[in-house]
């Protein structure tokens, strides 16, 4: 087996165990924290997570120019953007610091009037630790790009499950321990500079990979950076899209609102990160296939990916529309109860976009992406100044259905439009395949509704055991219905290892 197919069985084991985790921690640290402290350390962490877009393009843009100079064979020029890439990075990093401790010292006028000054006190001291982990990440990330781009995915994603394990490991007796949030951030940095270093070792080790910091090619800087911008630009569309909610809330609503609101986020950032596993592997394919002008292919390859990420979607989508709130009850509390709503509404529009997302990254290999993120960024804007509003009467859930109405018309129209202009799919294909999931999704919905209306979901065996039958029922029925000859010979392949 490759190291893309274990790639992705260790991308979903990651997720899993992320979720697993989830299931099992997030439920005791609410419960130690409280919604309050809960809403100031997500609320702090969403802050500083703003400084990411420091880094977001990391590393699309390094695989641009790698994938230039392997075609090359000049290990020399690979050497030196590895080494300015570094240079680049850790300068961000120290940017990152300033800018860090600038929030920390000016946190009253940062945060609105719904954190007291205890709640605000705290927040003080949070924005400091994770601005270090910040610093941190930014260094990280130019070795972990790196190894990507060597395509080692059995490597980081193992690893990656290894620091999706140890936080949650480490938290849970400081949690107890009375260390709260405080402990909490410390342990994520800890976690963070132990993934740099193991990073940083297997590359340099293992790898063998050079980094020459003399005579860097700066002049390849204004291309770079304009390449880059571009994807900075959308993330601060996302940042707009998910997190800033979260500082609107501290001037219109209070902590505990936050918290809540938070619990949402959590459940749709989850559903966002199943659709990564795949897209993360086939990166490096992808921009082969674009710089070798395989247009097919490509096509073939988007459709491949979109079909084996909606099996997953939808399933998720259709899990938490039947028995979501009963989850929510049961995993965080009853006073959570309108995470359900805001989480609902935030998935929603995603599950076929979140299928087509590889697209994204074929517009950055074609070096499309700029008019793709105007638009979004555009959208996002609307979508926000609609949030204000409607967050001052629904608190959280008019902050979710302002961003959905925005996600919905910006991924449906627009998206399909420019993905076959400027990517050159063919979307056409795309929508002929997919409309053959139509049977089989009337078929699943209506066995949802049946188990929903005869099943009671009250407590955590029966939560689970409805939804082992649910997903016999859909795991057969998409077989049945749904997949392709490619797909149910995968599946028998898998059967047969297992039996024999």
């Amino acid at each position: 087996m490759n190291q893309k197919k274990i790639g992705v069985i260790l991308s979903y084991g990651q997720i899993m165990v992320t979720i697993l985790s989830s299931l099992l921690y997030t439920p005791i640290m609410l419960r130690i924290l409280g919604a309050a402290e809960y809403g100031v350390y997500s609320l702090s962490s969403s802050i500083i997570g703003c400084l990411a877009l420091l880094y977001t393009s990391m590393t699309s843009t390094y695989m641009r120019y790698y994938s230039i100079y392997k075609k090359d064979g000049n290990q020399e020029n690979i050497a030196k953007l590895n080494g300015m890439f570094l240079l680049i990075f850790s300068i961000l990093a120290i940017i990152v610091l300033i800018l860090g401790i600038s929030v920390s010292c000016n946190v009253d006028i940062v945060l609105g009037d719904g954190l007291n000054a205890n709640e605000k006190a705290l927040a003080k001291i949070l924005f400091i630790i994770m601005s270090i982990n910040m610093a941190v990440l930014m260094i990280k990330t130019v070795f972990a790009t790196i190894v990507i781009s060597q395509e080692r995915f059995v490597f980081i994603k193992t690893l990656g499950i290894a620091t999706a394990v140890a936080s949650p490991l480490i938290n849970l007796p400081l949690l107890y321990m009375g260390f709260g949030s405080i402990g909490m951030s410390w342990v994520v940095l800890f976690v963070s500079i132990v993934d740099l270093l193991i990073n940083a070792v297997y590359l340099v080790k293992k790898l063998h990979c050079k980094f020459c910091l003399m005579n860097l090619p700066f002049k390849l800087l204004p291309e770079m950076a304009w390449f880059s911008f571009f994807i900075i630009l959308q993330g601060i569309m996302d940042q707009f899209n998910w997190n800033m909610a979260k500082l609107l809330l501290s001037y219109v609503a209070d902590s505990k609102a936050i918290g809540i609101y938070s619990v949402g986020l959590q459940i749709n950032s989850l559903y966002i990160t199943m659709s990564s596993a795949f897209c993360g592997v086939v990166v490096p394919q992808i921009y082969r296939l674009v710089r070798e002008n395989k247009l097919l292919e490509l096509t073939a390859l988007w459709i491949k990916v979109g079909r084996c990420q909606f099996y997953i979607m939808f399933f998720i989508w259709s899990t938490f529309l039947f028995w979501g709130k009963s989850f929510i009850r049961l995993w965080a509390g009853a006073e959570y109860d309108d995470a359900y709503y805001i989480a609902l509404i935030f998935i929603t529009p995603l599950v076929i976009y979140l299928c087509q997302h590889m697209g994204i990254e074929v517009l950055r290999a074609f070096n499309k992406h700029r008019q793709w993120v105007i638009v979004h960024f555009v959208f996002s804007l609307g979508g926000f100044a609609l949030a204000v509003p409607l967050s001052k009467l629904y608190g959280g859930i008019g902050v979710a259905i302002g961003t959905a109405i925005n996600t919905f018309l910006c991924v449906t129209f627009y998206d399909n439009w420019y993905f076959y202009k400027a990517g050159k799919l063919r979307i056409m294909d795309f929508a002929k395949d997919f409309i053959k999931f139509v049977p089989a999704c009337i078929i699943i919905a209506v066995l949802g509704i049946l188990l929903e209306q005869v099943l009671v979901t009250d407590t955590w065996f029966r939560f689970v055991t409805v939804v082992l039958i649910f997903s016999i029922l859909y795991s057969i029925t998409m077989y049945k219905m749904a997949m392709n000859e490619y797909e149910k010979n995968q599946i028998k392949t898998i059967l047969m290892k297992f039996h024999t």
